[in-house]
């Protein structure tokens, strides 16, 4: 009964609210997949709302690739932190950490 419920809120979700990876680079899935041959995103992971010409983070993305069959998840560990941070709720925000760029002394 819950995963009927699951995927009923998700089918409801709108494309605005949705987040897909992009990336700077891509490469073939070379596995034994039931579709080899596919793009798959190469180093950082970022999200991307679509509609924007931003990542979460701020940066631009022109003429990064869309992979609109991936969901932008804080899972793999070439998602970009800052992304991750983003999605963050404002009250999970304000509770972190954050790291200031530390100062070289003369």
């Amino acid at each position: 009964m819950a995963a009927s419920l699951t995927l009923a809120h998700s089918a409801s979700r709108t494309a605005s609210e949705e987040l897909f990876v992009v990336a700077t680079h891509k490469v073939r899935d070379r596995s034994t997949g039931a579709a080899p041959n596919t793009w798959l995103p190469y180093g950082a992971q970022h999200a991307w709302r679509p509609g924007s010409r931003q990542t979460l983070c701020g940066e631009w993305m022109n003429g990064w690739t869309v992979f609109w069959e991936r969901h932008f998840s804080a899972r793999p560990a070439a998602a970009c932190p800052a992304c991750v941070e983003a999605t963050l709720p404002e009250a999970s925000r304000r509770r972190l950490d954050h790291i200031e760029p530390s100062r070289v002394s003369a």
